[in-house]
């Protein structure tokens, strides 16, 4: 059997004999001739060199028959049913242009399409953290991502060094600052209410001195507003009641894991929850970006208009520590 009669053999799925049989009753049918179970054999000898014994001649038809390739009509003559015939291969057609489909995109997407089905089976996991060891994991996520989306309250990005140093922020402030603006590989998103009671309430616990703590909050929202002016890889998007808890999705092809935060009564993060598990972190990424993507940037007229409502509220609340 050659090349092109296999193919349509194994697309039919039927074996070199009973393609063999078929094409008997087509030529027997193509030149006038009764297609009976005798002359069928015949022909399928000349062609063969040898015909086929009776009992598995006439299982092989049945078979034939039973997928609806041949028809037995009248005095025991066969014919081809070529329309059954085209829609077996239409089918097979069909099938094979999905997997086409699929191949194309795993070809296109190998190492996501890896990392999907190794993950996919595995069982959540998850650890409550600590602050300190929480930020150090935080931490080492960033390293290695593309992008990370954050929920909180204040933008801790918008921080000085000697704030963050105090909070045991450090190296997550160095960490972004580092890969978001000097190198910018990361692409930092932040939803956030501007709570400026969060970077006053951390200023003064740091200095103890409501003054210092003043100036030092003036100068977070300097920063803040120089920030989102000079960096493209940096999106802080402002919405008043974000929903859900504060949470943190590194990403880097996709999401892996996420962080949750955990609070104490001053709205200041305590410690947090690490759980490992693709589809989770998914549906974290999504039901955040909903949010985010409803939400206001602070960047251009907009942008503007929000910082200086947040100066107004600053004043409002603490301008009294100038004096």
């Amino acid at each position: 059997m050659d090349i092109e009669n296999s193919k349509i053999s194994e697309s039919l799925g039927l074996t070199s004999q009973q393609f063999g049989i078929l094409l008997g009753i087509y030529k027997l049918e193509s030149e006038g001739k009764t297609a009976s179970p005798r002359e069928i054999n015949k022909e399928y000898s000349r062609t063969h060199g040898k015909g086929i014994q009776r009992s598995n001649f006439f299982s092989q038809m049945k078979v034939l028959q039973d997928r609806g390739l041949i028809k037995r009509g009248r005095r025991a003559s066969y014919t081809v049913e070529f329309e059954n015939i085209r829609n077996i291969l239409s089918g097979k057609r069909e099938n094979l242009q999905r997997e086409l489909e699929e191949f194309d995109k795993i070809s296109a997407r190998t190492e996501e399409y890896f990392r999907k089905i190794a993950f996919e089976s595995t069982r959540p996991v998850v650890h409550y953290m600590e602050h300190d060891e929480l930020y150090r994991r935080i931490v080492k996520a960033l390293k290695g991502c593309e992008r990370v989306y954050a929920s909180i309250d204040f933008p801790t990005i918008a921080y000085t060094y000697a704030l963050a140093d105090g909070i045991n922020r450090k190296s997550y402030l160095e960490m972004i600052w580092d890969r978001c603006f000097k190198k910018e590989r990361l692409e930092v998103n932040y939803l956030t209410p501007l709570d400026i009671d969060l970077p006053f309430n951390h200023a003064f616990r740091v200095y103890g001195d409501p003054k210092m703590a003043y100036k030092e909050c003036s100068i977070v929202i300097e920063q803040l507003e120089n920030q989102v002016d000079s960096h493209d890889k940096l999106d802080v998007r402002y919405l008043k009641k974000p929903h859900g808890m504060d949470v943190l999705i590194p990403e880097d092809k996709e999401p892996l894991e996420f962080f949750l935060f955990t609070r104490d009564e001053h709205k200041d993060i305590v410690g947090g929850i690490h759980m490992r598990s693709p589809e989770t972190a998914l549906s974290a990424k999504n039901s955040f970006m909903r949010d985010f993507e409803y939400a206001e940037q602070v960047k251009g007229e907009k942008g503007k208009a929000i910082i200086k409502n947040l100066r107004k509220e600053f004043e409002q609340k603490y301008g009294v520590c100038r004096e």
